[in-house]
């Protein structure tokens, strides 16, 4: 399947670890060194005190005479021999030439010189003591040589190592800023991307989740998420079904009932046409079998109109055909008229407004919304239907209500739409309910007073034709359903 999140967040993790061992290691070289150099400048230290000392012991032995202060210069140039031998390899850091072989020449006759000096007396004596002085002076000078530059090159090397921590550390920063920063664009961009995407998905678009990269994980989810989509959709097609086939139980009822008149004239005018015979008044006669085929194709509009509306359905609109809305709101009076008081019914709608929707199921949702109306304000209930052209923009609802629909989220102001209100005068829906009311299931009033699917069928078949639906207390009393279609026909004169 590919990459997966897990291995990049490992790869980061594993790449901050070696740095960070990196960077302990070069410290722990870098202590080392100052550490070793510490080590050096002790030696070049003692071998300094040493040298410092037996110039002391040597003076005191020339004003007081006592041979322990000679005996005592005397240790002190052969401790500095000793320690200069013991400690040669770390001495050789700091001289120069042949400055260890000098300083070795000058201690041997320093030494030398002090233990012949009890042997000697009056202008030999005088001699070695000048000869004692020099090598002494020699030996101090050549001490004091080392240790400045023991303590130069000690100073040389911490400032190197902290030059070398601070490169080292904002080596290390950078190099973890990097990786931050392609861990966010490897792993939190996608993220953000899928995030977004499930944002829309949850404001009502009908679009599928896409993974944004072929990481195994994201991939995965994406999915699962779609395969859980299809799942709701096909559950959520089953319950439209189901409102539909409720819907068209109480449609038969009132078409079969709406069927007895024109039957009724029918067979009435034929009667009379049988009655009268061919002896009968031409002209009555041709009345009475022209009301009988009035009264025919009537029926024949009822049944037609039965069977659009019962007729299944794509989930997708046909939005290559404009439909005129009045025509579509006048057919679903006819639809309703044998059940619902549809005289109270009041459209203010252009015969010339279209909209870009498949007309049977926009039929389902005015059917929904009107048997809502009426079952909720009774049968004194006035109901206006109206509807308006124009721009999303200016066209987008007020405070105090509920929306539903990707349109009013994800729409620019500039595009066209149509906006049709339901306007009831009925008691109205509680404010508390009005977040709720297109759920499924959901019912406001009292039980088995409805499915509780019709609001709920009625908001995913503006949905799938790219539209919102909202509610809203209407500023007269009542409820107020808007519905909002792009509309993309002109108007007809």
């Amino acid at each position: 399947m590919g990459r997966s999140l897990r291995s990049k967040v490992r790869w980061v993790y594993a790449g901050v670890l070696v740095l960070v061992m990196g960077l302990v290691v070069a410290q722990y070289v870098a202590l080392s060194t100052i550490e070793t150099r510490l080590q050096q400048g002790d030696v070049v230290a003692e071998l300094l005190q040493d040298s410092l000392e037996m110039r002391r012991f040597e003076k005191k032995f020339y004003s007081s005479g006592e041979l322990g202060d000679l005996a005592a210069a005397r240790d002190h140039a052969e401790a500095a021999l000793e320690r200069l031998e013991d400690n040669q390899t770390a001495l050789e850091q700091h001289a120069g030439g042949d400055e260890l072989g000098s300083l070795r020449g000058a201690l041997v006759a320093y030494r030398d010189g002090l233990e012949r000096y009890p042997r000697l007396a009056g202008l030999e004596r005088e001699q070695l003591v000048e000869r004692i002085r020099d090598a002494g002076g020699e030996a101090s000078a050549l001490t004091k040589v080392l240790s400045q530059r023991e303590r130069e090159n000690l100073r040389t090397g911490v400032q190197v190592s902290r030059t070398e921590l601070l490169v080292a550390t904002g080596l290390v920063l950078l190099l973890v800023l990097l990786g931050g920063w392609w861990l966010a664009r490897r792993i939190l961009a996608p993220l953000r991307s899928m995030e977004n995407q499930l944002r829309a998905i949850g404001a009502g678009s009908r679009t599928r989740l896409t993974a944004p990269t072929r990481d195994r994980e994201l991939v995965s989810f994406a999915e699962a998420f779609n395969g859980m989509l299809d799942e709701l959709d096909a559950r959520q097609a089953d319950l439209r079904r189901s409102e539909r086939l409720a819907a068209l139980g109480v449609l038969v009822s009132g078409v079969a009932h709406e069927l007895n008149n024109p039957l009724g004239n029918i067979s009435t005018a034929l009667q009379l046409v049988s009655e009268e015979g061919p002896a009968g008044d031409p002209g009555l006669l041709a009345e009475w079998l022209q009301q009988a085929e009035g009264e025919t194709a009537r029926a024949q509009n009822i049944v037609r109109g039965l069977l659009l509306y019962s007729r299944q359905q794509p989930q997708g609109p046909r939005r290559e055909e404009c439909r005129s809305l009045r025509q579509i709101l006048d057919g679903t009076l006819d639809l309703i008229r044998a059940t619902l008081p549809v005289d109270q019914v009041t459209i203010r709608v252009d015969a010339g407004l279209q909209v870009t929707v498949d007309p049977e199921r926009l039929q389902q949702v005015f059917v929904n919304l009107l048997r809502n109306a009426f079952e909720a304000g009774g049968e004194d209930v006035e109901v206006r239907i109206q509807a308006q052209r124009g721009r999303l923009g200016d066209l987008r609802p007020g405070p105090g209500g509920h929306v539903v629909g990707a349109l009013l989220v994800h729409g620019e102001d500039t595009l066209p739409v149509v906006r049709i209100s339901v306007d009831d005068d009925g008691p109205g829906i509680p404010d508390a309910a009005l977040d709720h009311v297109f759920e499924p299931f959901y019912r406001g009033r009292e039980e088995g007073s409805g499915s509780g699917l019709g609001l709920f069928v009625a908001q995913e078949i503006i949905q799938d034709h790219g539209g919102a639906i909202g509610v809203s207390r209407c500023p007269l009393g009542g409820t107020r359903f808007q519905v909002w279609l792009p509309c993309e026909c002109e108007e007809t004169p």
